[in-house]
């Protein structure tokens, strides 16, 4: 078996690029780490989920950006992230939100209230 074929999970383990490399940012965080953030899918926000079962929203959040970045070239896990400087951590939230999270605008919502359509005693 090839090192491209191997599969953990469904995760592709070693070999060449893959289409999520390709669908990589690259940012320059505050402590001058580089850190590159590639697009998220499903798996990734089940995984992230998993790991911070049982805390809150934002434990989700931080298992997401360690799932969907590597700092200097490396992975990192969710832990790192929990003890990264405030600044970086910000930084990859917003990439990691803006990146996943985009949802079309709001439509504007309709008057709730219309008087001529009380009734009149």
């Amino acid at each position: 078996m090839k090192t491209d074929e191997l599969t953990v999970n469904g995760v592709r383990i070693g070999g060449a690029g893959t289409k999520d490399e390709a669908e990589t940012q690259t940012i320059d965080l505050p402590s001058g780490s580089r850190a590159e953030v590639r697009k998220g899918h499903g798996r990734d926000l089940m995984r992230a989920q998993r790991a911070a079962a049982g805390e809150d929203a934002s434990a989700v959040i931080f298992a997401l950006i360690a799932e969907l970045t590597r700092v200097d070239g490396r992975r990192i896990v969710y832990e790192e992230v929990l003890e990264m400087d405030l600044a970086d951590v910000l930084a990859l939230q917003d990439e990691v939100m803006g990146e996943n999270f985009d949802r079309p605008p709001r439509r504007a919502s309709q008057a709730s209230f219309n008087p001529d359509s009380q009734s009149r005693s």
